[in-house]
């Protein structure tokens, strides 16, 4: 077991200078590669052969998930990254209604600084058609969390049936047992049509929170996942809202500062995950560390976390659970097994 996996580590390692090379012009291909991957390991009974080993089996006190973007319509099968080393599967950014997102390519990706820029804008499925894909895979034995947020464009009292639209299509789905409103993704249009709402979504917090509470049953948690763009003010501001009725907070989102040292050459547009946002992830997270002290509030860090010494910083600074994507890309899943064997 130990064997296959290290094989499949080390095959990565050596293709990935060639996946790059080939999906240059369009790294999002890469991704579809991946996803058509998982699928064929699924459906061929292979994936707990291939990818279950003995670290999977520790208990490294704190949980791995994937972040929001890895499995955005749920098809890779939760098994699937369950045997890769995640304790959690996280769906989405899931909208109510089906969403093209901004045409391909649309994600730029720097590997001489293990970042990326995405504006994809949140394409997706719909609710309903991501909730009957996760029913194919039956019990999967590992719990789900559905990263939400309301098809963009809407404004008002449609982007509250937007969401209730999404909760209502995934609420029964087996193990889903959180849900995380993305209040802080910097590629969704405004209602003037200007790319980033986070702003307008900022404003409507308080309903937002309301509607995903109404709707949700008693044992599923809430979080919000915000912003690493986000001034002390801001934080403040959002706690103030939304803390008596979160269970806490994912730090964080892709950020729209786009720091020469890790984007030499800006596409203009998107937001910047890998080391790009590591730096603004680390003091957003502390902020909130800092500001929700005494509280029940829980913290997932995420963005940027790609080593141990990185893990252990943003542990140290309140987080229960870690996210991870970008570095995935860059490290291969190995990096996962160094996690958890991580004490």
């Amino acid at each position: 077991m130990n064997l296959a996996r290290e094989t499949f580590d080390y095959l990565y390692d050596v293709t990935r200078p060639l996946i790059f090379e080939l999906t240059e012009k369009d790294p999002g291909t890469a991704h579809d590669w991946f996803v058509g991957f998982s699928q064929f390991l699924h459906f061929t009974g292979l994936e707990k052969f291939v990818l279950d080993n003995k670290s999977n089996q520790r208990n490294s006190g704190f949980k791995i998930s994937n972040a929001a973007g890895l499995n955005k319509n749920g098809n890779i099968p939760p098994t699937f990254l369950k045997h890769l080393g995640f304790d959690r599967v996280v769906v989405g950014t899931v909208t109510g209604d089906s969403y093209e997102g901004n045409p391909r390519p649309n994600i730029e990706r720097y590997p001489e600084t293990e970042s990326l820029v995405n504006w994809l804008g949140l394409p997706g499925i719909g609710a309903e058609k991501v909730a009957q894909q996760l029913n194919i895979y039956g019990n999967y034995g590992v719990p789900l969390t559905i990263n939400l947020m309301s098809t963009p464009g809407k404004e008002g009292d449609a982007i509250l049936r937007d969401l209730e639209k999404t909760i209502l299509a995934l609420r029964d789905v087996y193990d889903v047992d959180r849900w995380e409103l993305n209040i802080s993704c910097p590629n969704t249009h405004t209602k003037n049509g200007e790319i980033d709402a986070r702003k307008e979504y900022k404003k409507q917090l308080g309903d937002m929170i309301g509607m995903v509470s109404f709707c949700s049953h008693d044992d599923q948690d809430l979080y919000l996942k915000v912003s690493p763009d986000l001034t002390e003010s801001d934080i403040e501001s959002i706690i103030s809202v939304s803390s008596k009725f979160i269970d806490g907070f994912t730090a964080t989102n892709t950020t729209t500062h786009h720091n020469k040292k890790y984007i030499p050459k800006s596409p203009g547009k998107g937001g910047g995950s890998g080391d790009a946002v590591y730096e603004d992830a680390l003091r957003v997270q502390r902020l909130f560390h800092e500001k929700i002290k005494g509280t029940n509030l829980k913290l997932i860090a995420v963005g940027g976390i790609s080593s141990v010494e990185r893990l252990k910083e943003r542990m140290s600074l309140g987080a229960e659970e870690v996210q991870i994507f970008t570095p995935l890309i860059f490290s291969g899943p190995r990096l996962l097994r160094e996690f958890r064997n991580y004490k």
